[in-house]
């Protein structure tokens, strides 16, 4: 069966290869979405490393064609050789440093194509033709001579296809992840930052509300409304809604319910000193800077662990946040015991229990940006611990932090489950991915196809 694949060079199994030509299009602030070199990373489109031209310009750009559903993105400087589909959601730009690949459907499938590239068949070569000191580059030519063998059209589809479901099954759950983050976070809003459960209380009691509230209030009157006429919109259950007052008072800042107080953070949470043996770190259990994902997606695999006699540590529950830079906005709820760079601060709850309700006070935009502007350094902004333990926020009372936690934390439990599936399903396509591109294993389906059954 392996007899039957064929030594190929990619050139020849091409239809096309879009490409920007010219200068570098002026920027928009909204518009057309630019993916970049920066925006390919380990097989997949990163969308917050984009940039955006105007509809007008994309009209007037000079590229070979336009990229559309089954092109391969590959970049060919700095970095050199990243590969991911191009993302269909929308209307996609690229620029200089990347092209898009469109295979010959008689020829090659998109998907082994795509695998192809990321493999290490092809990802040595293309780093064997890496050339430049400063910037590295390749040129065209260097990826289009690429050399590996392909094997019927009928079993390249099946390898493609099962390796497509990996990375299926691994972005569903991502999303499942994000979405039930975002489901947290939009509750912890309404209850905590918006006030709504208290807006409801004081219109049902006719008890006056602020001013500055108004507008929320009037959101509230709404929906209240719309619930009346609408039976699949459910009010919070009685047992809920009975937790919070019906009343709003003056506070240090602004309007808050009563019974609530205005503190610091140092009031909710602490650093954590604790430590650990440094023999005991491992890339599993590892956390710095550099495995924690930005945009508040959570943590990866540590590439590399320090030298060190003794780590901060951290456990279950804890939150943890990279200090360096913290426009990253870097974070994640611990849901295992480990150590950390003395770079990730470890925020523990003063009150057991409570922890989901800290992670998502510390999930805010506001955090990142109080930890932004009290920063110091202008290269490497590191947060001001200091200032960071005295930032202002509301504190509610423990019965309804607790209960919010209780609410929620199944939310990160089931998360984490599917975060270590992620990490099987990964080892597994990363593990069977040279195997099937060289043809070193065959799945069954492949000899049913092979043979002509």
């Amino acid at each position: 069966m392996e007899s039957e694949w064929t030594a190929v060079v990619l050139r020849d199994l091409l239809e096309t290869i879009i490409d920007y030509r010219g200068k570098t299009p002026p920027k928009s602030v909204s518009g057309i979405t630019v993916l970049t070199a920066a925006s390919v990373k380990n097989g997949n489109v990163l969308k917050d490393k984009v940039s955006y031209i105007s509809e007008e310009t994309y009209q007037k750009v000079t590229t070979r064609g336009f990229p559309k559903e089954g092109d391969v993105l590959i970049t060919t400087e700095a970095p050199c050789g990243e590969v991911a589909p191009f993302p269909i959601d929308k209307k996609y730009h690229i620029t200089r440093r990347i092209m898009a690949l469109r295979g010959d459907a008689s020829k090659i499938d998109s998907d082994f194509l795509l695998y192809t590239l990321m493999s290490n068949v092809c990802q040595n070569q293309i780093y064997a033709r890496v050339r430049g000191t400063t910037v590295s580059r390749v040129l065209k030519t260097d990826i289009t001579g690429l050399e590996f063998k392909v094997p019927p059209l009928k079993t390249q589809k099946k390898i493609g296809a099962f390796i497509r479901s990996i990375d299926n099954k691994i972005a569903i759950n991502q999303q499942t992840n994000q979405t039930l983050e975002q489901m947290a976070q939009a509750l912890f809003k309404s209850w905590f930052v918006d006030f709504d459960p208290v807006i409801d209380n004081a219109l049902a009691a006719g008890n006056p509300i602020p001013d500055e509230l108004q507008a929320r209030t009037e959101l509230r009157q709404r929906a209240i409304a719309e619930r009346t006429t609408n039976s699949k919109l459910k009010p919070l259950p009685d047992n809920i809604q009975q937790l919070f007052p019906s009343e709003f008072e003056e506070s240090d800042l602004g309007w808050i319910p009563k019974g609530w107080f205005s503190g610091a953070l140092a009031s909710l949470a602490r650093y954590s000193t604790s430590r650990m043996d440094g023999s005991e770190l491992t890339l599993e259990n590892y956390i710095s800077t550099e495995n924690m994902l930005t945009n508040k997606q959570g943590v990866t695999k540590a590439s590399s662990i320090p030298s060190l006699k003794s780590a901060p540590s951290f456990i279950t529950g804890q939150v943890l946040i990279s200090n360096i830079r913290p426009y990253f906005k870097k974070i994640w709820l611990a849901s295992s015991n480990g150590g950390r760079s003395n770079d990730v601060l470890g925020f523990e709850s003063l009150e057991s229990k409570t922890e989901a309700y800290l992670m998502n006070l510390l999930y805010q935009d506001q955090f990142f940006d109080f930890m932004m502007t009290t920063s110091k350094g202008s290269k490497m902004p590191r947060g001001d611990k200091k200032a960071i333990m005295d930032w202002g926020v509301v504190v509610p009372p423990v019965k309804i932090r607790k209960f919010y936690s209780n609410l929620v934390e199944g939310f990160y439990s089931a998360n984490s489950i599917r975060t270590k599936k992620n990490d099987s399903l990964v080892q597994l396509r990363d593990t069977l991915l040279p195997k099937l591109i060289s043809g070193e294993v065959i799945l069954e389906s492949q000899i049913h196809h092979e043979e002509g059954v």
